[in-house]
This record gives C-alpha cells, structure tokens and sequence, in this order.
C-alpha cells in the first residue's frame, strides 16, 4: 500500500511508532539466563520444560562532546526512529527560588523560542512531524524529542530543540495562563483522597527539605513565580556542566557524535553541578489524618530511607530488596499483602508497596483504600503481615518464584525503541556503571534467601512509619503509637 503524497508527517510517524513494539531488539551484548529449580508444588508448571533463555542487551555506546557534554548512544537500526533526551541536574531549594520554577520553566520551553511564537513553535514542530516535550523532577529538568531520522528532520529538529533550550521566550502572557491552568488542577487534585495523601505522605517524610515540595508547586507558590524567576532557573541549571545527553536510535556513531555537538554547541560552557541536600533526620512515627469527603479511606504507610547509591554492594542490595519485596508488597496476585488484604479480608481492591531512591533521600511506603469503618482493622493487618515478613523471612518457593519471573521479565527492558531509550536515560542520569544492564542476571543469580531477607529488614523499619489516611472517618491508630 502506498502512503498519499499529502499524508502529514505525524501520521505517518505514529504509525512508526506503533510499530516499534512488535519488532524484536538486535544487540551485541548477550547475557544466557538458567532455568531455576522450583519445589514440585510450585505455582509454576513444567519450568524445566522452558529451557535457557537469551537476552540480547543493546550495546550502549558513551563519549563526551567538546563542551564537555556526556552522552549515551545505543544504536539500534530497524526503525527510522531517533530518541532524543537532554537532561539537566537541578536543585532549587538553596536559590530561593518558588516551588513549582523548574516544572513552570519545563512547560514553557515549548510555548515559544527565539523568534518563533507559542503558535509558531508548535506549527514548526507539526511539519516535521516530532514530538517533544519537556518535564521536571525533584533532580533535573529534561527536553526530549522522538523524530525520523531522516537527516533534513532531525537536522531541523534538532535546531528547533536546541532553541527552546538556549532561546525560551517564557511571554508574561502565557505564563499567567499557565499559572491559572495549574492552580486550577490543584485545585482539582484536592478533591482525589489519592493526592491529598500522597501529598500529605511526602511532606511528612521529607519536612524540612525540598523534596518535601509538589513538583508542580502550590497554588502560593505558583502565582508568586516571574518571568525573571524562570530566566534565573535557566541561567543557573540549562548550563553545559549540567547536562547530560542520551542518544538512541537509528544514527551511526559519527552521526550521533555530529547530533550531540549540534544539539549542545551553544550551551554555556560555565557553572558547576549541583549539589543535592543531603537528608540527615529522621521523623517520629505518628499517624496523620485529613478529614475528605470520600466513602473510601486512603491510606499509606511508609518511611525516609536512604539516598541511592551505586557502587556494586549497593546495587546487590537493591537487587535483593526488590525480590523480597515483589513477595511482600508486589503487584501480582502471589504477593503476601494482596493475598490476605485483597483475596482473604476483602479490604481492598490492590495494595502495593515500593521503594524510590532519589539523589539526596528515598522512602518506602505501601499503599491502598478501604471503607473508613474497616480502615483501623485493615492498617493493623498490614502491619502485622510486614512485620511477620520482616521477622520470619520469605521462603525458598517464594524467591525462587520472583526470581524466575524477574529473569524472564528481563527482556521487556528491551521490547521498544522508547523503553530502552528511558532504562538507558534513567541509568545515564543516576550515574550507574555501564555495565549496569549486562550484570543485572549477575545480581539476580547471586541472591539467596539470607540476602534478601536481610535487605528487607535493612529496608523497611515499621517503628519508623508515618501512617497518613484521608477520608471521612478518622480510624482509631492509638495502639500503634503508645
């Protein structure tokens, strides 16, 4: 079937891009996965009847710009697809700066640049049929971009998001609109139990650094910004020093090398990286109720863990907390909280816990919903079934289960342009070792039962916990916390 002369770009790049998942990934590191070994009564049948499995790693190449620019490179040929991110490290808590500037800057830097208006920069993106976008976390702020790499389009695209970086126009205009789009979906965001507590959770967990600030700000915080706020967020953080490129897609090296230069050529070249606050106390268990008006209960439970780290032990340990966790607090049915919650007691429809690190501190927390009248009863189990875990370890099944499916799951790192593009971005930034991907069945094999167990009890402290519910009834906690 041929394509019309006048069918737009886009189309014919999102049809492209639909394509990606159904075309399996060539690479040239391999890593061979062994079969493991399960009791006859495993949940598992007939495992031994699978085999070996091969997974293909994508080769990863890295090199340094002239301005000093680090950039990860995987090429990968079977789509005319390029996969762009360029990401800066931030910081906004000591340059007084108001809470929500980085995420104001990130929607702004594709409402207009240089010469081009709001109207114009969106018209010149359309006709070369990419898409790019921009958005900020509580470490960095990223532009990426997905477009064909024909070398006219990815020239001009690459011109056109060099621009929005150096170039923003960040017109009074727009960002008063902006503010008043924003301040109206917190106020919105209020009337979900689910974000009022998770709000609520990681002010509590993070009191006291700026963690503890919505990414999006507060609706204070978000009509005090400035256009001259935004411009200093620029001059301080869109700076080469900062930066760092991720490359992945159709490009040989030299045309990845010749894409870099041209994408961060006129990023100033002075500044120094951020320094990200380290997270020294540690809060007083207690449990923090916020009357909503909402038939179910919201409900987390969680702690201030530790900063991430990635030196080889640390790795091992993640690794190793991240199987005995997938028994615990997993998203499956097999998982001990949702066996009993869900399954037994009918408390809920899904409860899951899981673990963010971040640069300066991370926390865990397990999260669910249940009626207001069976809240009490459903927290107290929870933190019966962690602490039962946490004292009597998984079993030997139980692991053997979550490692084979981790095994087997490996692969889908792999299964698209855009999820290798975002594992080799995440890894990138964080400054994981490269061979981070190919040692992963390494770290997945070396697990036993003492590792993991003990990575559990290293990880989750329960007489540390902040319990936050939000609802319309106020469950009674006070024999956890005398």
């Amino acid at each position: 079937m041929t394509t019309p002369a006048h069918t737009p770009k886009r189309f014919m790049l999102s049809a492209l891009f639909t394509a990606v998942t159904l075309l399996t990934v060539q690479a040239h590191a391999t890593s061979t996965l062994p079969t493991p070994v399960l009791a006859a009564d495993s949940i598992i049948d007939s495992i031994d009847r699978l085999g070996q499995l091969t997974i293909e790693v994508p080769a990863t190449q890295y090199f340094e710009t002239d301005h000093g620019v680090q950039v990860a490179f995987t090429p990968l040929t079977e789509l005319p697809i390029i996969d762009v991110s360029l990401h800066f490290a931030t910081d906004a808590a000591t340059d007084g700066l108001p809470a929500g500037t980085a995420n104001m800057v990130a929607t702004m830097l594709t409402q207009g640049s240089g010469s081009l208006s709001e109207d114009a920069f969106i018209e010149a993106s359309e006709s070369l049929g990419i898409a790019l976008s921009a958005n900020a976390s509580k470490d960095g702020l990223s532009l990426s971009m997905r477009s064909l790499s024909d070398a006219t389009i990815i020239n001009q695209a690459s011109d056109l998001m060099a621009m929005a970086v150096n170039h923003p126009r960040f017109d009074a205009a727009i960002l008063k609109r902006n503010q008043d789009r924003l301040s109206l979906s917190l106020r919105q965001q209020q009337q979900n139990p689910a974000y009022v507590a998770a709000q609520a959770f990681t002010q509590a967990v993070y009191e006291g650094h700026h963690y503890a600030h919505a990414i999006s700000g507060n609706e204070s915080s978000l009509q005090s910004i400035t256009t001259d706020d935004l411009k200093r967020f620029t001059d301080l953080y869109l700076r080469a020093p900062n930066a760092t490129l991720i490359l992945t897609g159709n490009l040989s090296l030299d045309e990845a090398k010749k894409l870099a230069h041209r994408l961060t050529q006129d990023l100033p070249n002075q500044g120094t990286k951020p320094v990200s606050t380290a997270m020294h106390k540690k809060h007083q268990p207690r449990h923090i109720h916020i009357d909503h008006d909402s038939s179910q209960t919201q409900i987390i439970i969680g702690h201030l863990t530790g900063a991430q780290k990635i030196d080889a032990a640390s790795r091992q340990h993640s690794s190793d907390f991240a199987l005995g966790n997938e028994v615990l607090a997993g998203g499956d049915f097999n998982a001990r909280l949702m066996k009993t919650i869900r399954e037994q007691k009918g408390y809920t429809y899904g409860i899951y816990g899981n673990l963010e690190q971040l640069k300066a501190a991370g926390s865990y927390a397990v999260r669910f919903s249940t009626d207001g009248h069976l809240a009490a009863e459903a927290i107290t189990q929870t933190l019966q079934i962690i602490s039962d875990t946490l004292d009597q370890g998984i079993s030997e099944d139980e692991l053997a289960l979550v490692r084979f499916g981790n095994q087997n799951g490996f692969g889908q790192t792999f299964s698209s342009n855009a999820s290798i593009h975002r594992t080799i971005s995440a890894l990138t930034i964080a400054g994981f070792p490269k061979d981070h991907l190919q040692t992963r069945p390494q770290r997945l094999d070396r697990a036993t039962l003492d590792s993991v167990n003990h990575a559990l009890k290293n990880t989750i402290t329960p007489d540390q916990f902040i319990i936050v519910t939000v609802g319309k009834i106020k469950p009674d906690l006070s024999h956890l916390f005398k």
